[in-house]
């Protein structure tokens, strides 16, 4: 998971497929039994291969036909008796993404199959915090909070370099421009670095 706090502890989170009692218990932060809006989310957008920016959308509206397929009683919550709708999301998600996606390309090799591994709405660009994270999975970074911060510090300093159009977001030609293209820079750090 990625986040601008300051991070005390890091808990790893089962996969809700293979064992939705376990996912529950790590995911209800706050121990009330039921899931809030931004519990779900968080969870969801740290663990599916789905655009975070979609759900984002489904926390800050309560009405968003995400929510609305999963909280059944509309309740604003998600009681455990609602579980099998978002389990049954879950599965889709995963069944419509490959399972998963398989492995990371390696960026070294394959500039362009990295970029559309984690383009995933193939909209031909990555936001930021897409950038952040597919950097922090692709090096293995995630459990370190430090590590995850100094990543997303480096990425704020270098954006405007790349994003040559200004448009918050790299898109594919920023990304692969031979030389001075954001994939060859992070190849070259990784290289020396």
């Amino acid at each position: 998971p990625l986040t601008p706090l300051p991070i005390s502890s890091v808990l790893a989170v089962p996969d809700l497929r293979a064992d939705l009692q376990a996912w529950w218990r790590v995911v209800d932060v706050n121990g009330d039994g039921r899931l809030s809006r931004h519990e779900l989310i968080e969870a969801l957008k740290a663990q599916l291969p789905i655009d975070a920016a979609k759900l984002d959308d489904a926390l800050a509206d309560p009405s968003h036909w995400l929510w609305e397929q999963w909280d059944k009683d509309r309740s604003g919550f998600i009681e455990r008796a609602e579980a099998p709708g978002l389990v049954a999301f879950v599965q889709q998600v995963f069944a419509s993404s490959g399972g998963g996606k398989g492995p990371i390309p390696d960026m070294a090799r394959d500039k362009l199959g990295w970029y559309n591994y984690w383009d995933e709405d193939s909209s031909g660009s990555l936001e930021k915090e897409e950038v952040v994270r597919a950097l922090v999975k692709t090096l293995g970074l995630s459990t370190s909070p430090t590590r995850v911060q100094q990543m997303r510090s480096t990425v704020d300093a270098i954006w405007a370099v790349f994003d040559a159009d200004g448009s918050e977001s790299i898109e594919r030609d920023e990304f692969l421009r031979p030389g001075e293209g954001l994939a060859d820079t992070i190849v070259a750090t990784m290289q020396h670095g």
